[in-house]
């Protein structure tokens, strides 16, 4: 995917250009880079990983207008290091998490602020394979949003997969307010 595309996928649901996100499961950084962009020089963003060579390398060529934190870690275990969140993205990386609800739920109650965004982007097919182990597809997600008290998940974009003839789906819902 190029860094336009990653961008105009995930851009309406990153709504404040002074926020602070995390990007788990950051992979080679196309989508910490799309927020970069999208949060400008009020942003920050958390990469977490736990390979970052990629983004690293990406990152001392390219200008960075966001703050950028880069955490080599697994992004499913405690992440203490990580502040208070307006959004969280995960793209491509909640069909590698078995237990979902709880791992969500988690995120919901450690990481995210009261009215932050979790933003999704994942393949909208419900087939398990060897690069998809634990799928999420769209209505999943929806009925995952509620069940652990998020809001109802709004698509926001749809790109086909350069993976076979699959679509990739952006959805985000928020963390009720306090």
């Amino acid at each position: 995917m190029k860094l336009e595309q990653a961008i105009h996928l995930i851009q309406p649901g990153v709504s404040d250009q002074t926020s602070i996100w995390a990007d788990l499961g950051a992979g080679s950084g196309i989508f910490t880079l799309a927020l970069n962009e999208i949060l400008g020089f009020g942003g920050v963003v958390f990469a977490v990983d736990q390979r970052l060579d990629i983004l690293r390398n990406q990152l001392k060529i390219q200008y960075s207008r966001a703050t950028i934190h880069l955490y080599e870690e697994n992004f499913t275990n405690p992440m203490p290091f990580l502040p208070p969140l307006d959004g969280i993205l995960m793209a491509n990386t909640l069909h590698y998490v078995r237990d979902q609800e709880s791992f969500l739920s988690n995120l919901r109650d450690s990481h995210l602020k009261p009215g932050g965004t979790l933003l999704v982007v994942e393949y909208d097919h419900d087939m398990a394979d060897q690069w998809v182990p634990y799928p999420l597809p769209l209505p999943y997600f929806e009925r995952l949003a509620s069940k652990i008290g998020l809001s109802l998940p709004e698509e926001i974009g749809r790109q086909k997969s350069i993976y076979g003839n699959q679509d990739l789906y952006a959805a985000y819902c928020h963390k009720g307010s306090l």
